[in-house]
């Protein structure tokens, strides 16, 4: 599988079973206010497979550090899987945004949060548990979507 069909299919796993994410904060209204624990999951299932990939997860601020924004960068392409939550409220001022992002060279929002902060997938997962979350919580959740990927891979297309 590669690093795009593993997003588009990540996005489709929150989108039917969010209500079943009780471990991650927030995921109750995905993709609105999701894309910390999208982002974490997304980053430790690539980092999870048998090819190596350079994982970074990306917190975007913005200028007056008001709002922040997370997604990943993989291999130098950036993927976020919660992007569209910002249609209905920056749409009008960016283009692009209207749908997740898989593998885009740059991103639509990068200089509206402009100042960024990068981590590696196991220490924002270490971060988001201790802060945010909880491990058992998390981890849960990371098998949960672990497991449904797996049905997933083996249904006939």
């Amino acid at each position: 599988m590669t690093i795009e069909q593993l997003a588009r299919s990540t996005r489709s796993v929150f989108e039917l079973h969010y209500e079943s994410l009780t471990g991650l904060p927030f995921f109750t209204s995905f993709p609105l206010n999701c894309c910390q624990g999208a982002s974490v999951v997304f980053g430790m299932l690539v980092s999870l497979q048998p090819t190596q990939h350079t994982v970074t997860v990306v917190k975007g601020n913005t200028r007056d550090r008001r709002e922040s924004h997370y997604w990943l960068e993989i291999d130098g392409l950036n993927y976020d899987l919660t992007l569209d939550q910002f249609q209905e409220t920056l749409g009008n001022r960016f283009d692009g945004i209207d749908a997740p992002l898989y593998g885009a060279e740059k991103h639509p929002l990068r200089m509206h949060f402009f100042y960024k902060e990068r981590y590696s997938a196991v220490l924002a997962f270490s971060i988001f548990c201790q802060k945010h979350a909880n491990l058992e919580g998390v981890d849960a959740a990371l098998q949960f979507v672990h497991r449904k990927l797996a049905t997933h891979e083996q249904q006939p297309s």
